[in-house]
């Protein structure tokens, strides 16, 4: 290999195959080339978009949501042949969507609404348990155990 392009191509592949984290794919492009990926200049293709938690997505998901060309390849193809993708992608302009496939723009708008949905079923389900209150007839009239001599 004679490009930064190229190892961090054959960086996303290994952890790709390894289930490695992006995190892992950086380290392994900066344990090749001595160079850190925001570092190289030209800037490389097919980086995780800018405030990606990195650290913890994996390298499968990244190139689920935002290279699905690649991701495609990876999974139709037997693992004997992922080295032909990097003679294909030496020459390729193919780079990272700005969105992410399965939609929604960032993670922070997707976490956000998580927790406003959990919330709002934490309190729904509150208020029926606290609506079912007035109908029940343990909490009207109390327990049968408990008699007044």
């Amino acid at each position: 290999m004679s490009t930064d392009q190229e190892y961090w191509d054959a960086c996303l592949i290994r952890m790709w195959q390894n289930f490695g984290t992006v995190l892992d794919a950086m380290s392994m492009f900066t344990s090749l080339t001595g160079k850190k990926t925001d570092e190289v200049e030209p800037p490389l293709l097919r980086l995780p978009p800018t405030g990606m938690p990195w650290k913890k997505v994996g390298t499968r998901v990244f190139l689920a949501e935002y290279l699905p060309k690649i991701n495609g390849w990876l999974h139709e193809t037997p693992q004997q042949n992922h080295h032909k993708l990097l003679g294909k992608l030496k020459t390729s302009k193919y780079t990272t969507l700005k969105s992410r496939v399965g939609g929604g723009d960032s993670l922070q708008e997707a976490m956000s609404s998580y927790y406003k949905n959990r919330k709002i079923v934490g309190l729904s389900t509150l208020q029926h348990s606290v609506r079912n209150h007035d109908t029940d007839w343990t909490v009207v009239k109390g327990p049968s155990r408990i008699r007044r001599a």
